[in-house]
């Protein structure tokens, strides 16, 4: 099937519009890789449940500095008329690049692998909006920095991960029931090879997943290959296959659908790695929306973003946290109003 070159390009006819000011995450140094879904909480409410996350306290990782994971779980919710951060529970272990999704009833967050500072994660678990957590069934392997999105009623594993520096990526697919919390997770085999941090996401109809790094490497060293192949899968015909004008990784994501179209932020397009991270100019600020292989650019995000939690609240596209460039977190919450055109 021949490959379509998609050529990214500012959408003229697409406006962003002020979205409601959010308060940044409370810890102002900011975090990347966190977990982040819409709730319904207990007043019958829209509210963001957060969790977990990673930075660089003490120094930048070229100066020596030691990336520190968190296990807290927060909840944004917006009382007499303003909305408020509060901690309302602990993990029981610290994560970061993990999958996630909220609850078939919208009333909690499935949050499934990741890895902390010891060792890539297993670990399923279910969050409700007490910081009440259930353990469901470990994945088969752990999975770090894996594509991830909910494809008619099943959260999706690709891609990704299995242990800290590891010289490959993971073939195998998992998916995981959530009409049935308590049943197991299943493995099946991928027939393309997908990396760390791809585009994921799906219209219901369609799995869009692709870009992302593959890992390669000897002697113990990791290299990352940045890839521009994307995917189009219905699981019923052959997937489509597309190729991108340029490579993104670790977009906002997983990508939020709105009808036919799925939108991401921002991410890394590979231009300047292997060059030392303390140099790189800063990372995507693009808004990026996805109609069935067409892709355009359609506005910028606030600030340069990569490795944060994509969701929507309302008519609004969300950020929590994610980096600004290699290194350097944000605290920021930010949003954007999704176009009429695309509604």
């Amino acid at each position: 099937m021949p490959f379509i070159l998609l050529i990214l390009t500012i959408c003229s006819g697409s406006a962003s519009f002020a979205a409601e000011a959010l308060p940044d995450l409370p810890d102002s140094l900011g975090r990347g890789g966190m977990a982040a879904v819409t709730i319904v909480d207990e007043s019958g409410h829209e509210a963001i449940l957060a969790i977990g996350g990673s930075n660089f306290p003490d120094k930048q990782p070229w100066d020596g500095g030691i990336k520190k994971f968190y296990g807290d779980i927060l909840l944004l919710t917006r009382t007499t008329g303003s909305w408020h951060w509060n901690k309302i529970g602990e993990m029981p272990e610290t994560v970061a690049y993990a999958a996630f999704c909220s609850s078939t009833d919208r009333k909690s967050m499935i949050l499934a692998g990741g890895c902390n500072a010891t060792a890539h994660l297993s670990n399923t678990w279910q969050i409700n909006a007490k910081g009440q957590i259930k353990p469901l069934a470990s994945l088969p392997t752990p999975r770090a920095y894996a594509g991830h999105a909910v494809h008619q009623g099943r959260l999706i594993l690709m891609g990704g991960s299995s242990e800290p520096d590891a010289l490959k990526t993971e073939m195998a697919w998992n998916d995981f029931d959530l009409s049935k919390p308590d049943s197991a997770w299943r493995t099946f085999e991928a027939t393309a090879p997908h990396g760390i941090l791809p585009l994921c996401g799906s219209t219901g109809d369609f799995l869009f997943y692709g870009s992302g790094c593959l890992l390669t490497g000897t002697d113990g060293k990791s290299t990352r290959l940045y890839q521009s192949k994307i995917f189009s899968n219905d699981f019923r015909t052959a997937p489509k296959q597309a190729q991108l004008s340029h490579p993104i990784a670790a977009a906002a994501g997983p990508g939020v659908a709105v009808g036919p179209t799925l939108f991401f932020v921002g991410g890394d397009d590979g231009h300047h790695y292997p060059k030392p991270a303390k140099d790189h100019p800063g990372l995507s600020s693009d808004i990026i929306a996805v109609t069935g292989m067409q892709i355009k650019v359609v506005g910028q995000w606030p600030h340069p973003l990569a490795t944060a939690p994509l969701l929507r609240l309302g008519n609004d596209l969300v950020t929590v946290g994610g980096e600004n460039k290699p290194g350097f977190r944000t605290a920021k919450v930010s949003s954007w109003t999704i176009p009429l055109e695309y509604r």
